[in-house]
């Protein structure tokens, strides 16, 4: 398979003009061989361009201590994903394990200055290098078929940040795991990971573990639900960053108190159109885990 994407960018403010074609191709070739096995290979390139906010030249101040300064001359990144992928799918089985392999050349990312007076600028500038080494493995089991499934999700991210006055490594593990009965029009579901840590620039980041039990109930069009999430932690914390910089320590840390051990009573209605079909649902994952490298 053969993909193309293009987009245009331009941006004027006073003397600074901002005119940029981005390119997104794709090439994926795939093979199925035996009974139920697949290997994929994926290649995609994307340039990526910064939000406008970092490459205009407006200052705002952040705090009493610190401030954004954007940077005109701020140019876009070229990311370089691989993927390798072995897959193996039947009636009760369904599992895969992979290698992914990103490399950004002239990454645009944070940059931090230390004034006079003790004070710092955060602002983006094109770094060296950026790589992003990743292997994983996806198992789902039907215990009872259409029934009970249960499905886990882990792996090992490595971290390689090169910039044009540091270099920084990481290495985190993450795993995820959930367990799924279907009960004619009752479904009970059991979800947990261990949250998401990733390291980009001169930031270690980590976005919170997360745990829910659900149940639901479907009736005609109607779905009604009843979840808990987060069960017993009282004081969530939802995101950690540090940041690394020579002249600059810090650490964020966000607590969620409305995330920690909620209870949630949800009602839907689903408008349908022309012959329904029945569907099975077997993503392993209820909630967004972008790992927030390179957006």
């Amino acid at each position: 398979m053969l993909g193309l994407g293009a987009s245009y960018i331009h941006y004027d403010q006073n003397k600074h003009s901002y005119n940029i074609w981005t390119f997104r191709p794709i090439v994926m070739l795939s093979y199925n061989f035996l009974h139920g096995m697949n290997l994929r290979y994926s290649f995609e390139l994307e340039d990526r361009a910064s939000l406008i906010a970092m490459i205009n030249d407006a200052t705002i101040q952040t705090n009493s201590m610190e401030m954004t300064v954007g940077n005109p001359d701020l140019k876009p990144s070229r990311d370089i994903d691989q993927l390798l992928r072995l897959s193996y799918n039947s009636q009760r089985w369904s599992t895969y394990i992979d290698g992914f392999y990103r490399y950004c050349n002239k990454p645009n990312m944070a940059y931090y200055v230390r004034t006079s007076d003790d004070r710092f600028i955060y602002t983006q500038i094109n770094q060296k290098e950026l790589d992003l080494l990743r292997f994983t493995a996806y198992v789902s089991y039907w215990i009872l078929p259409e029934k009970l499934q249960a499905s886990a999700y882990g792996g090992m991210q490595r971290c390689f940040n090169y910039g044009n006055e540091y270099s920084h490594f990481y290495t985190s593990w993450f795993y995820v795991g959930s367990m799924t009965a279907y009960l004619g029009n009752f479904t009970l579901q059991g979800y947990i990971d261990n949250g998401n840590r990733f390291l980009e620039g001169e930031k270690k980041g980590y976005n919170g573990a997360y745990s829910t039990i659900r149940a639901s109930y479907q009736y005609k069009d109607w779905q009604f639900s009843l979840s808990w999430s987060n069960p017993l932690v009282n004081k969530y914390k939802s995101n950690e960053a540090k940041i690394l910089n020579r002249n600059l320590h810090k650490l964020t840390m966000v607590y969620d108190r409305t995330s920690g051990n909620q209870v949630s009573l949800g009602v839907s209605w689903r408008m349908s159109r022309g012959k329904k079909y029945q569907l099975a649902e077997k993503a392993i994952n209820l909630r967004d885990t972008d790992d927030g490298i390179m957006k």
